[in-house]
């Protein structure tokens, strides 16, 4: 597959509809773990990450000499976490039973913005893990694609990621989606941005179900 792909995965049009509501989950930090593995991949290069402010340049610096790691080496380690993401990344904890019972209620897509190049690798994991809910890959806004997803289901749309921006991006696209964040990794929590106005904070799966249930409650879901 090529990785100058701006979008990678199903088309809209040819998603199976079998609900009104619409469950739409990014996947690093929220399906799959990723800053733990990440961290697992420093160690490997002999850095460390120092959660000091919501950003990895900066923050990650090596063991012996202290010195951060530019940006290149960062792009670099990022790019060999997702060609092995198949052996390094695992499911958040809790994450596949709640999908399972919240799929009894709403439909279920993956919105990534992992590079569209990687969708076979992500796509075989996730079947591994019994994760097999469409997935969609791309480069683009995310709330450009939740706003066009919206106009097949018209029902309660929920928006779950784990970064700030993604979920003001769909408040602007797709206001009346529900916004959830879920960061599976606390090292960063206290460095968090603001969330958007009315966006919901999970503390991990069990919570954001509980949260995510009552939202498909009150939309008679």
């Amino acid at each position: 597959m090529s990785r100058n792909l701006v979008t990678a995965g199903p088309a809209i049009a040819s998603l199976d509809q079998r609900h009104d509501s619409l469950l739409i989950l990014d996947i690093d930090e929220v399906v799959l773990e990723f800053i733990a593995p990440f961290g697992d991949l420093l160690a490997e290069y002999g850095a460390r990450l120092h959660p000091e402010s919501f950003r990895l340049t900066g923050n990650v610096r090596s063991v012996s000499t202290g010195t951060a790691l530019t940006g290149n080496e960062l792009d670099q380690l990022t790019v060999r976490l997702y060609q092995e993401q198949e052996v390094r990344q695992r499911p958040v904890a809790g994450v596949t039973e709640a999908l399972a019972r919240l799929a009894e209620r709403a439909d279920i897509l993956f919105l990534t913005a992992m590079t569209p190049g990687y969708y076979d690798v992500r796509r075989a994991l996730l079947d591994r893990e019994g994760l097999t809910y469409p997935m969609i890959a791309t480069e683009r806004s995310k709330g450009a694609v939740v706003a066009e997803l919206l106009e097949r289901w018209r029902g309660t749309s929920i928006f779950v990621d784990d970064l700030p921006p993604n979920l003001a991006s769909v408040r602007k696209s797709a206001p009346t989606t529900h916004l959830v964040h879920l960061m599976a990794n606390h090292v960063f929590r206290q460095h968090l941005p603001p969330l958007p106005t009315g966006a919901r904070s999970a503390a991990d799966w069990p919570d954001a179900r509980s949260i995510i249930d009552g939202i498909l409650a009150d939309g008679k879901a």
